[in-house]
């Protein structure tokens, strides 16, 4: 054991010193001077200078990405090109403004030039097609604000837009009015069109299957469920006033699963995009509620942006993550830590799929067995 220990601590000193040394070496600028110029190491010292240089700049970009949304110049470039003249004069921006933005537009790949005249491109063209993008990219300048002093985001000081938006993670459905709650879940709806593809491409369905859908507001995956299998039975079961169909291919049960308990009846439940919005607690919580209403052999989908399950990946740890901490009561989890929450309310046969689009969602299907 005593042999064992010293072991351990000759390879902490030397790995420290390693540590040291190398970033001594990596400091150096003379050293940095002939990595750039020796043919073998120029390339990567390049791309670790432009990676920096990426991580100054890229508020920058996303607020070009803004200004051309929340402005309507992607829309007015959608049927027709125009000089960037005539499109200053449309969108309200001095000349030279909107030189600088069409420009820097073009380096991000949302326009390009052509004759003088300003052409959607490729990006621009798919940000517009994709149903609630545009939403999407106007709803971040509230996160762009509570950014605006991260330090004290970061420290749990700042009372955040975002906590204030979402109201709704606190359990506070009956302090909302009708129009709130539509609201909220008009933007989750618009924005879950590529969540809803994913999961579903992802999974196997049954034709028969009685699936009540926890949290799906106003229908999104629902009506994408019901549009690939015309004869599944869907409902959903959310807070008053997040769905206002009467005649859908849905039904509506409203409640709330902080108080309420979930409806029974069904063969499968799904969490689309709602676990990451609650603490541990509620996790834990509303998976027991679930497993208690499945009947044996029952299942359980859930579907979410989740972190990188070995390393660190930026739409996980680094958006989203920064996403539902700024909400206050949210938490990005791994599909290993969604898997555990999952065995601990007593749910079997977990099974994370590959993701098509990491970015978009990452889908786990756990069995009552």
């Amino acid at each position: 054991m005593a042999q064992s220990a010293s072991r351990f601590n000759v390879n902490t000193r030397f790995s420290n010193w390693w540590y040291n040394q190398k970033n001594k070496i990596i400091k150096n600028i003379r050293i940095q001077d002939f990595l750039a110029k020796f043919p073998i190491t120029s390339r990567i010292a390049r791309k670790e200078g432009e990676a920096i240089f990426q991580l100054m700049t890229g508020f920058v970009d996303t607020q070009i990405l803004f200004t051309f949304v929340q402005s309507g110049a992607l829309k007015l470039l959608e049927d027709n090109p125009m000089s960037v003249e005539e499109l200053s004069r449309k969108i309200g921006l001095d000349l030279k403004g909107a030189e600088i933005l069409c420009r820097a537009g073009c380096a991000l790949g949302l326009v390009r030039f052509k004759s003088q005249r300003v052409f959607l491109a490729r990006r621009g063209v798919l940000i517009l097609s994709l149903p609630g993008m545009a939403e999407l990219i106007d709803h971040h300048s509230i996160l762009y604000e509570d950014l605006s002093d991260p330090i004290s985001l970061f420290r749990g000081e700042k009372e955040t837009q975002l906590s204030k938006f979402w109201p709704y993670v606190f359990g506070q459905a009956d302090s909302l009015s009708s129009s709130d709650v539509s609201k909220y879940s008009d933007l989750m709806s618009k924005s879950q069109f590529m969540v809803a593809r994913d999961t579903i491409g992802c999974i196997k369905i049954n034709k028969n299957a009685k699936w009540l859908d926890v949290g799906g507001g106003s229908g999104a995956f629902a009506n994408e469920l019901v549009r690939k299998h015309p004869t599944v039975k869907v409902s959903i079961f959310d807070v008053p006033g997040a769905n206002e169909a009467e005649n859908g291919p849905h039904k509506f049960i409203s409640g709330s699963f902080f108080t309420d308990k979930i409806p029974t009846g069904f063969d499968t439940v799904s969490c689309i995009r709602v676990l990451y919005d609650h603490d541990d607690q509620t996790v834990s919580s509303l998976l027991a509620k679930i497993h208690s209403s499945l009947p044996e052999g029952g299942r359980i989908i859930v579907s979410e942006p989740m972190l990188g399950e070995f390393s660190p990946n930026k739409w996980g740890d680094t958006y989203f993550a920064t996403y539902t901490y700024a909400m206050k009561t949210g938490t990005t989890r791994s599909p290993s830590q969604v898997s555990d929450f999952l065995y601990k309310s007593g749910f079997k046969k977990v099974k994370i799929f590959p993701s098509r689009r990491p970015f978009v969602t990452t889908v786990i299907e756990a069995h009552k067995n």
